[in-house]
């Protein structure tokens, strides 16, 4: 009875021991650097207890050594540790965070260099389909029939100036040939490829989307060589 006693007592101080404050003091660095890390969070994991590690990365909290130090950093993996056994100076490591990004690579294309100039033209008058009604003879006189076909490519040229000025430019022209490694065949080959495929790039106003469609395809033919 009486040895069953003693272990109770034993046991109870054990106990007891275990359940006690005690102050815990230490330092926590970078564990590839091991340079002191400042304002880490320390808190006691299951209770409202957090500090904060110094300029020169030492803190001090009380804790039971039954308890769990909890350490957090931003860039940093949080690190959890168990107080049992541990001694009462701790050197804590933290390691870095590092997020792994796929690879991206980020190619720049050379926009138009230079000024677009305009050069709007004025087509000739030509009678109305109103008026041709009333003198059908002149409206079908092929002086009026001439003057509508010009009046269709004045037009045309006014609504395509941007893209004529682009694709006649030298600059541009040398840009395409050294960017895509390209003789003087192949280069007229890829733009007559070009006019072909995309009529709709000709009424383009804005010379840099010119020239990214043109890169893009000149691109493409690229790869399918």
């Amino acid at each position: 009875m009486l040895i069953r006693f003693v272990f109770f007592i034993a046991i109870m101080v054990s106990v007891s021991g275990l359940s006690a404050q005690k102050l815990y003091t230490g330092i926590v660095v970078d564990s590839a650097k091991l340079t002191n890390l400042p304002d880490v969070h320390v808190s006691v994991k299951h209770t409202g207890k957090i500090t904060s590690s110094s300029a020169n990365g030492s803190f001090m909290i009380y804790a039971a050594p039954t308890d769990t130090l909890i350490f957090s950093s931003i860039g940093y993996i949080p690190l959890e540790l168990p107080l049992f056994f541990a001694e009462d100076a701790l050197f804590v490591l933290l390691r870095e965070d590092r997020i792994f990004l796929n690879e991206v690579i980020i190619k720049s294309t050379r926009l138009y260099p230079n000024k677009i100039e305009g050069s709007t033209k004025t087509a000739p008058r030509t009678m109305s389909k109103l008026n041709g009604v009333f003198s059908p003879f002149d409206y079908f006189w092929s002086l009026e029939r001439e003057k509508r076909k010009l009046t269709k490519i004045v037009e045309e040229n006014n609504r395509t100036q941007t893209y004529r000025q682009v694709i006649t430019d030298p600059d541009v022209k040398e840009i395409l040939m050294n960017e895509y490694d390209l003789g003087e065949d192949a280069y007229y080959q890829t733009l007559v490829q070009f006019n072909q495929q995309q009529g709709h790039v000709h009424y383009f106003t804005d010379p840099d989307a010119i020239m990214e469609a043109l890169h893009s395809f000149f691109e493409k033919n690229q790869t399918a060589r």
